[in-house]
């Protein structure tokens, strides 16, 4: 019975916030195209900022090869990531702002990261 109702729920709250999403669309509230240029300049500060830190913190090899989207390299990299490395990685993220992705670094194993790294790089 719990989890009818949890489904029920969870089906009435996506049905509703699909609704208004195409609601404020039709009555010209959201702008498309004005949220993915904020989105997109979000991304690319993040990138930025991100390259930056990895270089003022002795991963410049790294970060160049985010830089240059070199797939290859940042695999080699994070396969080659030792326990140290990785605890000075999340330590530098967590005192740079990105605390929420440390957590969740944290929350798995160094080699648990490295899979879901390469799983994102289509390895």
């Amino acid at each position: 019975m719990k989890k009818r109702l949890i489904v029920l729920m969870t089906t009435a709250i996506l049905v509703i916030g699909g609704i208004s999403v195409a609601y404020a669309q039709a009555k010209g509230y959201v702008n498309s195209n004005k949220m993915n240029d904020n989105v997109s300049y979000r991304n690319t500060s993040n990138f930025n900022n991100m390259v930056k830190i990895m270089k003022e913190n002795g991963f410049s090899g790294a970060a160049e090869a985010m830089e240059d989207k070199d797939f290859d390299s940042m695999n080699k990299f994070m396969s080659n990531l030792t326990d140290k490395d990785y605890k000075k990685m999340m330590d530098i993220m967590k005192n740079n702002g990105y605390a929420p992705m440390t957590n969740m670094m944290e929350s798995v194993s160094r080699q648990d990261m490295v899979n879901v790294h390469n799983s994102m790089m289509g390895r």
